[in-house]
């Protein structure tokens, strides 16, 4: 009975744990992943495929160190990454010694097996002076690895050779960008209230009315009615017309509550993760060995 209750409590905890770290993967997942925004990126060059270490250029092992050389020079070290408010990514790729290559292609795997599909290249810019040429291409993500084929005239053959990007910073240098990013409106700031001014007596023989003007003045309601109307426009309170408060929360608020409260639930769903971990380690690693 005993041997059994504790199979129970252990397939107990073990499903427990596997609740909780399934519950962690979304954010995780969130966290690693590019939101709407323009970004420069670090570009890397790899004669082998960065994962599998396998050289696919015809080269092969013996030019693995004079390919490696070859594709650094071809590709830049600086490229763009766009999120677009859809998801959309797209990658803007510059290689170099544009006089000496041709026929440039890209490819991606977008299903994670290893089979790369080709996607259509976009020339973005071409800078004859630093021989070079800019190429926007959609990607799954900019965590993707590009695989990328060129001919080289001097060497008669194509070549092949992957490209990665890593720290993203926001920005676009001098890339040309093809997307929108979207920016919340500023508040413009309301003028205070025009106040009642004390009329200025002027004495009838030193001047006239075509001289002296005076500003209308402002009467109280008036002001009552603009400090409310900018009072409720900024979204901190509103009153109907008995002087009640009108309960109402801003969008902006709205906006900040639904923030805070994903951060909240991601943090607990990390804790409940550890929590159950080290239970099972004090349980079945110290209680149970001593009884």
């Amino acid at each position: 009975m005993v041997h059994t209750a504790s199979k129970l409590l252990k397939g107990l905890c073990g499903m427990v744990v596997m609740l909780a770290l399934i519950a962690g993967i979304p954010s995780i997942q969130q966290a690693f992943a590019a939101s709407h925004g323009i970004y420069t990126a670090t570009a890397a060059s790899h004669y082998r495929h960065p994962n599998t270490g396998v050289i696919e250029d015809s080269g092969g092992e013996g030019s693995s160190v004079l390919g490696q050389s070859m594709t650094d020079s071809a590709t830049d070290t600086r490229a763009l990454v766009e999120v677009d408010a859809n998801g959309n990514t797209y990658a803007t790729l510059r290689l170099k010694l544009a006089q000496y290559t041709t026929n440039q292609q890209f490819y991606i795997d977008t299903t994670g097996s290893g089979t790369y599909t080709p996607v259509s290249a976009t020339v973005m810019q071409e800078d004859y002076a630093n021989d070079s040429t800019d190429y926007r291409i959609p990607i799954p993500s900019e965590n993707s690895i590009i695989r990328c084929t060129m001919y080289v005239e001097p060497m008669g053959r194509n070549v092949i050779w992957y490209i990665t990007l890593s720290n993203l910073q926001s920005g676009s240098g001098d890339f040309i960008t093809s997307i929108t990013v979207n920016q919340a409106p500023v508040q413009q700031e309301t003028a205070p209230p025009v106040q009642n001014q004390e009329p200025v007596q002027v004495p009838e023989t030193t001047a006239s009315a075509e001289t002296v003007s005076s500003e209308p003045a402002v009467s109280t309601a008036e002001t009552v009615s603009s400090a409310a109307e900018s009072t409720a426009a900024e979204g901190i309170q509103e009153f109907d017309a008995a002087g009640n408060a009108v309960s109402g929360v801003s969008s902006k608020n709205t906006a900040a509550d639904s923030a805070n409260t994903a951060a909240v639930w991601g943090g607990i769903g990390g804790v409940a993760a550890a929590a159950a971990i080290a239970f099972c380690v004090w349980y079945f690693g110290f209680f149970k060995k001593k009884h």
